[in-house]
């Protein structure tokens, strides 16, 4: 199917239309939509049942059930997304094009690389956990047994609503995402409502203090690096539509609340029962976990929670994974990029079902990595934000030394200071060994040497 661009505006920011804009600026005529828009797609985009691992890990650190609330102002690291999505406000051009006024239109082609493979690999694994759920849906609705068939059955209904939604594009991901959330967002608070009955408060309540430093900080971090730092390479992909003059302090905050919202009330409900599921921390497969605790009545509904919420998800991955595809230079339409991802995340989500279900942690560990190198990239796009945002687009060289070299140094310390199942720095030992504050100080270096070379433009 060949794209034309029709002379009405209307079909390109329209639900059920294809979007027909790719990294171009989205022209001032075809601009629409208020901070209401942000907050809907980034709610839904955390109604993640993946959220609750993330609860329970804080709890694993030894801490008390007050000490494990104290990691969630982490959540609030959704400020850094917000602030991520002015840029493109003001431009109407997605994130990582606009990291080549950073890197210059030659270098940024490596940052982009790395947001795209990280966003390819993690809606592989949405998909993953996905279809785990569908295929108990598919057993306790249609007795139909586990095995090859439920799994393609399920992978096919999973892709197709999460790549059809991409493959329309924004103004029907806005529609889909404010739709999601009202109906698995009342679904969630019923699933929660039918595990209070299971959490050990005994046991929660009388854990004992832990560690502030090995405990609170490390999984502090680790909510960081779940949450905000996760997703900053996406910001500006949700915002570009909004007209120019939108308020700046309501799309920050639209887009904190609609992610903090959610993500407290999951990874809270992880903490909850994390003393009465000791497997939950670590748990590849957390659907099923959940499920053998509830109701036979309650179990389908809580899958459907479950399937919505990471496709909601998967849904922003594969949108975006385009727009990097897109900053990396490759020459078709947006929409074409949707059947690049469907192949590779299809394709690998394939071999982890049906041939190797345990590679799925050494395949985290390495997207793990990923985020590390993207950390770094982050503390040099916040530096440069506010600039964009005041000039615009403005002539970019081919390369910026400056902040080659800054981020380079920031991803050489972030990953020296990170431990994964497939990778260990030379100096991730104590407090970095099981935590993700190898990321933080990587983008901590990273921003100040940057602001070295900001501050003496000769050493560029």
């Amino acid at each position: 199917m060949v794209e034309h661009r029709s002379h009405d505006p209307s079909c390109h920011t329209n639900a059920w239309h294809i979007e027909k804009n790719g990294v171009n600026p989205v022209p001032g005529e075809e601009r629409r939509g208020s901070p209401r828009n942000v907050f809907w797609i980034w709610f839904a985009g955390n109604l993640n049942i993946t959220l609750i691992v993330v609860g329970a890990v804080i709890f694993s650190f030894g801490l008390s059930f007050w000490q494990s609330l104290i990691p969630l102002v982490g959540l609030f690291s959704f400020v850094l997304v917000g602030h991520f999505g002015l840029p493109g406000m003001e431009t109407g051009q997605p994130t990582m094009v606009l990291s080549a006024q950073s890197f210059g239109r030659v270098a940024n082609k490596a940052p982009s690389l790395i947001s795209w493979l990280n966003l390819v690999g993690w809606e592989t694994v949405m998909l993953v956990i996905a279809v785990f759920a569908s295929e108990s849906t598919l057993a306790l609705a249609f007795h139909m047994p586990f095995g090859t068939p439920s799994i393609l059955i399920s992978l096919g209904v999973v892709t197709i609503v999460a790549f059809t939604v991409a493959f329309l594009g924004h103004a029907t991901i806005v529609v889909i995402q404010t739709l999601f959330s009202y109906l698995f967002g009342v679904m969630t608070i019923g699933v929660f409502i039918l595990l209070l009955p299971h959490v050990h408060w005994a046991a929660l309540m009388s854990a004992k203090d832990g560690s502030w430093l090995r405990g609170v900080i490390p999984a502090t971090s680790i909510v960081i690096a779940a949450s905000g730092l996760s997703w900053v390479n996406t910001a500006s992909d949700y915002t570009r539509y909004l007209p120019s003059g939108t308020s700046h302090r309501k799309v920050v905050g639209a887009t904190t609340w609609g992610a903090v919202i959610p993500g407290v009330f999951l990874m809270g409900l992880g903490v909850l029962l994390a003393s009465s599921m000791p497997s939950l921390d670590s748990a590849a497969n957390p659907v099923s976990i959940i499920d053998h605790v509830l109701p036979a009545w309650a179990a389908i509904p809580y899958l459907l929670v479950a399937i919505g919420g990471i496709i909601t998800a998967d849904i922003l991955d594969v949108y975006s994974s385009g727009m990097s595809l897109l900053a990396l230079g490759v020459k078709i339409p947006r929409s074409r990029t949707i059947f690049v991802d469907a192949v590779l995340s299809i394709g690998a989500s394939l071999f982890i079902l049906l041939r190797a279900q345990s590679f799925i942690g050494t395949f985290e560990a390495f997207l793990t990595l990923l985020a590390g190198v993207l950390a770094p990239w982050a503390a040099i796009f916040l530096w440069d934000s506010r600039k964009i945002v005041a000039q615009g687009n403005y002539r970019i060289p081919d390369v910026r030394l400056s902040a080659l070299i800054a981020w380079l140094l920031g991803l050489c310390v972030s990953l020296a200071t990170t431990s994964t199942e497939i990778f260990t720095g030379p100096l991730a030992r104590g407090i970095f060994a099981d935590s993700s504050l190898g990321f933080i100080l990587g983008f901590a270096v990273t921003l100040a040497v940057y602001a070295l070379f900001s501050a003496a433009p000769h050493l560029e």
